[in-house]
């Protein structure tokens, strides 16, 4: 057994300490002041160099800060405005609001590798940076304020993991190249003009106009994006009328659209805007698009993969090339900037405690990944310092 997963799994009752309370206290983006709270009380009793507020609520916690080179671990921190539905002793106790992707997890794993690094503060020769980041679920994400605060800035490398229950314990997904689409945002207003339902031939429908936007919409993957590329664009709201017998004067549509190709990522706007306008027009009216950009493409760097495969095996787990999503992680503005590598750790036991997916009422992990993880971790900072 290696030496990170046998100190790892000697903390193991804790990390679970550590996750439950986390999970029991769910806060969404911008709002884990407690969280950020604890993972830098906790760092600065293990002797770390700290910096609190980082991005507003997150926590920067510095091992060696005297050394040049530098190589940074992440750890997320928000909660969702979803509302659990486990039936669990850990459960939220607040209502709407839920631990229900996983980062629960990731904070209390980074807190564990943080103990474990300390122990080896001397034998490392370079800086160790501990990211709890904020806001990740709300984009364009806190890794992109974090950047722009600066507390990048001379970081070498930088590595990431999210649990994943759809993934058995003890298995790692990984791939080299695009892992996670980019991920933006749309709003159309089509503006008609409203009157009465049994006299529709005297005004300008925007629902009859939006609803043909909608399916025209879905040419884009099928006509405009290479068929080798991958792509996503989904109306997910539609907002119209208020009364059964009255055609409104305007119709909102919201979506999202995503790409695992930079070049169809710029052009996705042009086209929304091309199909929207044209079949407003058309019907004789007008639409507007809002297009929000929220986070990049993530793109894994061949040998940062390498790295962490190597140091997944190296604790006895096993690595398994997955298929990029279209879900997206603001990771991405990291990767953007310097090397590194995100993964998705297996977090699975077959059971149906860990049958959902992320951002379901009933998500939940196997805790016995929280030990894989923490040693992971740890093991790609001894790798790199060559301990043994």
């Amino acid at each position: 057994m290696s030496t990170a997963l046998k100190l790892a799994r000697e903390m193991e009752s804790e990390l679970i300490d550590i996750r439950r309370d986390l999970h029991r206290h769910p806060e969404v983006a911008w709002q884990e002041i407690r969280t950020g709270g604890i993972a830098a009380d906790f760092c600065e009793r293990e002797g770390y160099t700290v910096c609190r507020g980082a991005a507003l609520t997150g926590t920067i916690a510095v091992l060696n800060p005297q050394k040049s080179s530098v190589v940074a671990l992440r750890a997320d921190m928000d909660a969702l405005p979803i509302h659990e539905e486990n039936n669990v002793p850990y459960r939220s106790t607040t209502d709407g609001k839920g631990h229900l992707c996983g980062h629960d997890a990731h904070t209390a794993m980074l807190m564990g590798a943080a103990r474990i690094l300390a122990r080896y503060r001397d034998q490392i020769p370079f800086q160790v940076k501990l990211i709890f980041q904020p806001a990740e679920e709300v984009p364009p994400g806190g890794a992109e304020m974090l950047i722009k605060e600066g507390h990048l800035k001379g970081v070498d490398e930088i590595f990431g993991i999210h649990v994943n229950p759809l993934l058995p314990t003890g298995v790692l997904g990984i791939r080299s190249g695009p892992l996670m689409a980019s991920m933006d945002k749309l709003e159309i207003t089509v503006e008609g003009i409203g009157g009465h339902g049994a006299m529709p031939h005297l005004t300008r429908d925007p629902v009859l106009a939006a609803a043909q936007i909608i399916t025209a919409l879905q040419s884009i993957v099928s006509r405009r994006v290479d068929p080798l590329d991958q792509a996503v664009v989904s109306i997910c709201q539609m907002d119209a009328g208020s009364a059964f017998n009255v055609i409104p004067g305007k119709a909102r549509l919201i979506g999202t659209a995503r790409s695992l190709s930079a070049l169809t990522r710029d052009n996705l706007p042009l086209w929304v805007e091309e199909i929207s306008s044209g079949i407003a027009k058309a019907h004789g009216q007008k639409a507007r698009v809002d297009y929000l950009r929220g986070t990049p493409v993530l793109v894994n760097q061949k040998g940062s993969v390498e790295k962490m495969t190597r140091a997944f095996r190296a604790l006895g787990g096993s690595e398994s090339e997955i298929k990029a999503t279209m879900g997206g992680e603001d990771f991405a503005w990291y990767l953007q900037t310097i090397p590194g590598c995100f993964g998705f750790l297996g977090a699975g036991n077959g059971s149906d405690e860990t049958s959902h997916c992320f951002h379901h009422p009933k998500y939940n992990i196997d805790e016995k990944a929280l030990v894989w993880g923490t040693a992971l971790l740890v093991q790609l900072i001894l790798d790199r310092a060559g301990i043994k």
